[in-house]
């Protein structure tokens, strides 16, 4: 089915439901993680998106990467879960959002993300010091973020 996400808010309108994402931590040789400043709330977050209906996490990954950074990845390995986290968005929406984080590589180390579709404003790779001056997209990014940089993805979240 395509756009499950629009069928299901057609049936649901802007009530709390489960939404279902894959993110991507995606590094460069400094060591930075490439982030995304999206349109929607025009803050920096993790690229990655909504899974949907017949996707796996790692389909959807790729699916992302390459619509929001232009870039084809290989998903490495699965980092953690974080399942107890709540969001609204600009038009009204609520979820309860779970999110499958992977670390991911290039397919080809020689090529550079670029500017994809509509959601995304702005591409840029950061290191944890320079995550503290900009705008991140909601608490479970940064769980995932500071989860990432500390190397301890504890399974509470």
């Amino acid at each position: 089915m395509a756009n499950y996400i629009k069928w299901i808010r057609s049936k649901v309108v802007h009530e709390r439901v489960i939404l279902n994402f894959s993110a991507g931590i995606l590094t460069n040789s400094a060591g930075k993680v490439l982030l995304q400043k999206r349109s929607d709330k025009g803050t920096w977050g993790l690229i990655g998106g909504t899974i949907e209906l017949g996707e796996s996490g790692t389909e959807t990954l790729v699916r992302e990467f390459k619509e929001e950074a232009g870039i084809d990845i290989n998903t490495i390995k699965l980092l953690n879960i974080y399942s107890k986290y709540f969001d609204s968005y600009p038009n009204g929406d609520k979820a309860q959002t779970i999110t499958i984080l992977y670390k991911v590589s290039l397919v080809n180390e020689k090529q550079l993300p670029t500017l994809g579709d509509s959601e995304t404003l702005r591409l840029n790779w950061f290191n944890q010091d320079e995550l503290k001056g900009i705008k991140i997209v909601n608490q479970q990014h940064e769980d995932m973020l500071q989860d990432f940089f500390d190397n301890d993805f504890p399974i509470r979240r």
